[in-house]
This record gives C-alpha cells, sequence and structure tokens, in this order.
C-alpha cells in the first residue's frame, strides 16, 4: 500500500495516460475529413487550500499530469438557468381570494357536519363498551362526514405574472469512453487498461492525513483538442463508474465502459463559458501572501479599536 508521500512523489513526475496508444492524438484519421480526431484532455491540479470567500478561491499547485482520451462520437453539454414566477400584488390578491373562498366552504362543511354527524355521537360509540366494534363506529361516522360536505365551487381566477431569473445551475458534463485492451509491448494489461482508471478514481477521491485532516480531491481542466470547443478550467470529479467487460484475457478485461461525471466549480456566467471559469485560482505563494495581507488587517483592526476605546474611556472619565 503506498503512503500519502509516496503517491504525491509519484503525481509530480510527467505521466500521460493516452488511449488508445496505437492512435496518434493528431493523426488524420479516415471518416473525420482532413481535421484529425477529437481528443479529450483531463489535467488534474492539487488544491493545496481553499477560502469561502465569494464564489471561493483555490490554492492550487500545477502538475505534470495529462490524461488523453479519444473522444467518444457523442459529445453533450447541457446549461440550466431557473426562472420562477414574480408574486405581483394581484397575484397575492387572488391567492387570497382563492383562500377566502375555500375557507367559506369548509366553515359551511363543518357546520354541516357538526349537525348529521355529531361528534359526540362518535366518541359515545368508541367508548361504548356494548355495541358496534370501535371500527365500525369510526366507519359510520366517517360516511356521515363526507355525505354532509356540500360540493363548493372553485373561484375562476388567474392572475399572470412574469418570470424573473433567479439562479443558473453549475456546469456539469458526462464523458463516455470505451476504452480497449492492447498488446503494446513492454505495456502490461494492468498498465494499458486498469491502472488509468485507477489513476482517476484515486484523483477523485480525499487522501487521508493523520487521523482527522485530509488531502482535498483534485481540481481538473477538461478541453477538447486540437480545436477547444469545449472548455472547463475548474471542476471535480464526481463520480467515475467503470463497466469492466468480457471476455477476461489472463485476468484482465478485454475492455471497459468509462462514465466520468465533471461537475463546474465555478457559477455560470457568459464568462464561464468564454473562459471557462470566473473563479479565482491562485499559487501557494500567492495565498500566503493574502494571508499575511489579513492577518496584517486585522491587527490594525484591532489596534485601531483598542485605541478608540481607550479615548472613550478617557473622554468618559474627564466628563464625570
Amino acid at each position: 500500500m503506498t503512503t500519502l508521500r509516496q503517491r504525491q512523489e509519484n503525481r509530480n513526475q510527467t505521466v500521460s495516460y493516452q488511449r488508445p496508444l496505437s492512435i496518434s492524438p493528431w493523426a488524420n484519421k479516415a471518416g473525420v475529413r482532413d481535421s484529425g480526431s477529437v481528443w479529450i484532455s483531463m489535467k488534474p491540479t492539487k488544491i493545496v487550500d481553499q477560502f469561502s470567500k465569494g464564489a471561493g478561491t483555490y490554492s492550487t499547485k500545477d502538475l505534470k499530469t495529462e490524461f488523453l482520451f479519444l473522444a467518444p462520437l457523442s459529445l453533450n453539454e447541457n446549461i440550466v438557468h431557473n426562472w420562477e414566477a414574480y408574486e405581483s400584488v394581484a397575484s397575492r390578491l387572488a391567492q387570497k381570494v382563492r383562500s377566502a373562498v375555500k375557507l367559506g366552504s369548509e366553515g359551511t362543511a363543518l357546520l354541516g357536519v357538526g349537525k348529521n354527524a355529531n361528534p359526540s355521537d362518535f366518541f359515545k360509540g368508541v367508548f361504548s363498551k356494548t355495541g358496534a366494534g370501535e371500527g365500525q363506529v369510526i366507519e359510520k361516522y366517517a360516511s356521515k362526514a363526507y355525505n354532509s360536505v356540500p360540493g363548493s365551487k372553485i373561484p375562476k381566477i388567474k392572475v399572470d405574472t412574469p418570470l424573473y431569473y433567479t439562479n443558473s445551475e453549475r456546469r456539469q458534463i458526462v464523458l463516455e469512453f470505451q476504452l480497449f485492451y492492447e498488446n503494446i509491448p513492454g505495456k502490461s494489461a494492468e498498465d494499458v487498461l486498469i491502472k488509468p482508471i485507477k489513476e482517476l478514481m484515486r484523483y477523485s477521491s480525499p487522501d487521508l492525513k493523520g487521523e482527522l485532516n485530509i488531502e482535498f480531491p483534485y481540481m481538473w481542466e477538461i478541453k477538447t483538442l486540437p480545436n477547444e470547443f469545449i472548455k472547463y478550467t475548474t471542476t471535480a470529479l464526481t463520480g467515475v463508474q467503470p463497466t469492466w467487460n468480457a471476455p477476461y484475457i489472463n485476468g484482465v478485461p478485454a475492455s471497459c465502459n468509462l462514465q466520468l461525471t465533471f461537475q463546474d466549480l465555478s457559477p455560470l456566467y457568459a464568462a464561464t463559458i468564454e473562459k471557462g471559469s470566473i473563479i479565482n485560482v491562485i499559487t501557494p505563494s500567492q495565498a500566503s501572501q493574502v494571508q499575511s495581507s489579513n492577518q496584517e488587517a486585522r491587527k490594525k483592526y484591532t489596534a485601531t479599536n483598542a485605541t478608540n476605546r481607550s479615548q472613550d474611556v478617557i473622554k468618559g472619565g474627564v466628563g464625570t
């Protein structure tokens, strides 16, 4: 079992998981005109620290690791915006009218129930030691009560209200790859098919650091190559779902259907689509500078408040 330090050392090395290995990333292939194949580049980045102000600030450290998979035949993106009906004065008034009509009908109904299905008869029948059983009493009373309820007329009221924008959901992209075992000289079956998927699982999971502390899961940059018509620069890998397929060759599956789910960490704005993200990503050294500035600001704020309180005490003493 590898330790946290060993995993961190391994991840500092330059590693490229290209699949399939037998196809050059930029080779022109038959059936895709002259533009060449489309590949999906997935690069993990280590999250050193995370700060909660605004949409969030992430202190990150770049790695030399890249997963480069041949793009599936279909790539789907989904943008979701939320619009809700505006509660105008007219719409609230219409709702109150409906409630008033409903309340009046229910009041009339309750009076009818009390007159034709007296509750005292119900309790006498339930607690009586003789006569019909409890179930029969309840059924008889419920039938009387139901028959005593008159039908009420539903008011024909409808007030149109405008829709107003409330929120945009963070983007999510699901990528589905079909990976095959390839007989590559110098590469074992585990290295070709299993290792890249296990690495994706490990990068998506937190690392335990001591008994309570953890290292965050990695942030991911997702983009298509050679043209970046899909680009997400700050995502979390929230789902890794491999389906291993037979036949099994020397104890190793011959292929795998791999589904990866990425959740954008950036709020959705027009600039998010243009740039890939709008959240603030800084280096650990920049994070240290920010923390130092915050500490200095807190010290100045504390010193200023202490001075003001001292002056207030002196003024209070003079005035007494």
